[in-house]
């Protein structure tokens, strides 16, 4: 008996010494890829032609189509969804037949400080083999996977996530892909299924059951305003929402709260429909007509509000360069590019961080009592419907030194206001 519990013992050890080895070889102390930059308008704009070629609801059950994406526009989506699960950069370089792809999660400090580093880098090659994606190789810091073994983990943790449905779907959906050094093409055939599976991924019960919350209470903040007069400032909605939200929700889950309230918002204002997400929402109570405005303008209430739920549930870079796209593609068709949208934008964008980071500060905020001039400064002065000749002839590009000096106007305007100080 004693020899036997020797013997466990003895493995007990070894395993968790050969434990703290593999640990200790997965993680280095410099990051396999950095910090990548925002994503570019361009690329949501390139994102957007692509979902309207493939709009679910023109295409017929069984219906074949074709996706061409390049590098570029596969990073920045890798990087979108890096940011939304487990955060880390990514970076991937398309080759003829294949494409590797480089990740990088940072660990806190203390790891660099106790252990040999504080980074897990993974590197995986891909292949096209019979017009499917394989892997090739992976690669955890100085510990190389068999490719049998990482396809293995991943069905398992697919399963375990839950999403072992949508993985086996998505095979089959994807009929085809090639890649050469210069894109990715995918073919697919269309399957109804998949919208269903999109909608379960989208939005968790947990969160249908927080926005139904939310909604309601937007309903209560703007029924008692709209019986009275049919215009409103925006911060005369916003404020109370944002107070009765974070008063039900508690300390502990006031960002959350925040964050539904403006996603609500933002989808009341756009008119966009969440049924098309959530089914039942189609059957929520309507709030009463009222005109919200910042400003004295709806627009610039539009563009704030849609900007503080995408920083509050996308990431502040993304937030961005959705409102700059917006003013590039106006320029180019619509009511012309406009700074003072832009102000909007970047305004909203701020208090959507605020509401993530830092919800005590916007509850002290809102407690105190906000305005319209609480959330958006002054835009005198800003310049707006500017066709694409003349901004091209005024500021030249937005890469331009001329455009970057009305940017950093507009940033050291939203700066002065205490609320983002």
């Amino acid at each position: 008996m004693l020899r036997l519990l020797a013997w466990l013992t003895t493995g007990f050890v070894l395993a968790l010494a050969a434990l703290i080895l593999l640990c200790i070889q997965a993680l280095e102390m410099r990051p396999l890829v950095t910090a990548t930059d925002e994503l570019s308008a361009a690329s949501i704009s390139r994102a957007k032609a692509i979902l309207r070629q493939n709009d679910p609801r023109r295409m017929a059950p069984g219906s074949t189509r074709d996706i061409r994406l390049s590098g570029p526009d596969l990073e920045a989506l890798l990087n979108f969804a890096a940011r939304r699960g487990i955060k880390g950069n990514a970076a991937l370089t398309l080759r003829q037949d294949g494409a590797d792809i480089g990740y990088t999660a940072a660990l806190p400090a203390l790891f660099a400080d106790i252990g040999p580093g504080r980074f897990i880098n993974v590197r995986a090659r891909l292949g096209v083999s019979k017009q499917r994606l394989e892997v090739e190789q992976v690669r955890i810091g100085r510990i190389p996977l068999p490719a049998a073994l990482f396809e293995v983990l991943l069905v398992e943790g697919m399963r375990y996530t839950g999403l072992a449905p949508e993985l086996e779907l998505l095979k089959k959906t994807v009929a085809k892909v090639a890649i050469t050094p210069e894109a990715a093409k995918l073919t697919y055939v269309w399957q109804p299924e998949l919208l269903d599976s999109v909608r379960t991924l989208a939005v968790t019960p947990a969160q249908r059951e927080r926005l139904a919350a939310a909604h309601r209470l937007l309903v209560d903040s703007i029924n008692p305003i709209a019986r009275t007069r049919r215009k409103a400032d925006l911060a005369d909605v916003l404020g109370p929402l944002l107070q009765a939200a974070g008063d039900q929700a508690g300390a502990s889950r006031r960002s959350d709260a925040y964050r539904d309230a403006l996603l609500v918002t933002a989808l009341h204002l756009s008119g966009h429909n969440i049924a098309l997400v959530i089914p039942e929402a189609a059957r929520w109570p309507r709030p009463l007509p009222l005109a919200l405005s910042l400003r004295g303008r709806g627009d610039l209430a539009q563009h704030f509000a849609i900007s503080a739920a995408i920083a509050a549930w996308g990431g502040e870079s993304l937030a961005n360069v959705v409102g700059l796209d917006k003013e590039v593609s106006d320029s180019r068709h619509g009511s012309g590019f406009s700074f003072v949208d832009l102000a909007a934008d970047r305004a909203g964008t701020r208090l959507g961080e605020l509401a993530v980071h830092n919800p005590e500060r916007l509850a002290a905020a809102i407690k105190a009592g906000i305005e319209g001039s609480t959330l958006l400064p002054p835009i005198d002065g800003l310049p707006e419907a500017m066709m694409a000749s003349e901004f091209h002839q005024r500021f030249g590009s937005t890469d331009a030194p001329a455009y970057r000096q009305m940017s950093d106007e507009i940033d050291r305007r939203i700066k002065a206001l205490a609320l983002f100080r």
